[in-house]
């Protein structure tokens, strides 16, 4: 039997377009997960009629992780997706055409909670000797153990795990592990709440504070569609960025429309990936900025053992 909120996800999720009529162009967007604040600014173009003003009728899906968005992507099965430089450069790796044409989290989101009470973890080298979990479809078994060994640290000195995604907030909370990897715009909300609810207090330790300087997600498309429908790809990104523009300056109502669109999501934490996901794009989003391109494609050939070496013109459209 299928849950009630099961349930109401699959209604929610039914023909969630924008109601542009027969006239426009129809293009789905894959949301990579199921629907959280750091899809506001898509959900603000369908609401506000952005992508209906540049002849778009855009239907939105949830998705079942970034490699397997990129992936389907890749197969024709919508026409945008979100996902992150990772899930391009594996698709690629494997002979997919995809790539990322616009960015929205500047700087990777994700970094490592922990509980104050039961260890102070100021710099990766406090690591050591610690367990840290992670959700099975994290990239964290590849990044983590590059990014500690970025730091001086021996990655061996480091338990990692891998968990079902629903239980590493609960693991931390109940001190099965020492650290668990959350993200900004995304979990971190969440974990914030678990631990006010369990009396203790969240630490948090960004990658990007200490040697990660890579893109996080962005709006995934594929060379066919920037070689035969360009026009198409300008357009929802302009609309799609005007969306996370008016979901920045009006936080509240836009709250409203994801809560109205998608019931289960709790008002709070929907705001507050929304914040944080506007925190994200303010680094130049919507741009691709060379040194961070560069330094991107550094860290993820030192992560992965890739067949093919790739040039950022080959993840990254338009970069050099």
């Amino acid at each position: 039997m299928i849950g009630a909120a099961a349930a109401a996800l699959a209604l929610a999720l039914t023909g969630c377009g924008d109601g542009g009529g027969t006239d426009k162009e129809k293009v789905t967007f894959n949301m990579s997960w199921l629907p959280q604040g750091s899809m506001s600014g898509v959900i603000a173009a369908i609401d506000k009629g952005y992508y209906a003003e540049a002849g778009l009728d855009v239907n939105v899906v949830r998705g079942f992780g970034g490699i397997r968005t990129a992936n389907e992507l890749d197969q024709g099965m919508f026409e945008f997706g979100y996902g992150d430089p990772i899930s391009v450069v594996l698709n690629r790796n494997n002979g997919g055409k995809t790539k990322m044409v616009g960015t929205i989290n500047t700087r990777w989101p994700a970094g490592l909670c922990y509980i104050k009470e039961r260890h102070d973890i100021a710099k990766p080298a406090d690591l050591a000797g610690l367990t840290v979990g992670g959700g099975q479809s994290s990239p964290m078994q590849a990044l983590v153990p590059a990014w500690l060994e970025r730091n001086g640290v021996d990655k061996t000195k480091v338990k990692l795990l891998q968990l079902d995604p629903a239980l590493v907030v609960t693991s931390l909370v109940e001190g099965k592990i020492d650290a668990g990897e959350c993200w900004e715009g995304n979990s971190l909300p969440l974990f914030r709440k678990r631990a006010k609810e369990a009396g203790v207090t969240l630490g948090w330790l960004p990658y990007s504070a200490f040697g990660l300087d890579i893109y996080g997600s962005g709006i995934l498309s594929t060379e066919a569609m920037l070689a035969e429908r360009a026009a198409t790809v300008k357009k929802f990104l302009d609309a799609t960025y005007r969306g996370y523009a008016y979901s920045a300056a009006n936080p509240d109502e836009v709250v409203g429309m994801m809560v109205k669109r998608f019931p289960m999501l709790e008002p709070e934490i929907t705001r507050q990936q929304m914040l944080e996901t506007t925190a994200l794009m303010k680094d130049g989003a919507g741009r691709f900025d060379p040194a961070r391109v560069a330094s991107t494609l550094d860290f993820l050939k030192q992560a992965y053992p890739l067949k093919a070496d790739l040039a950022p013109g080959d993840v990254f459209a338009g970069a050099q």
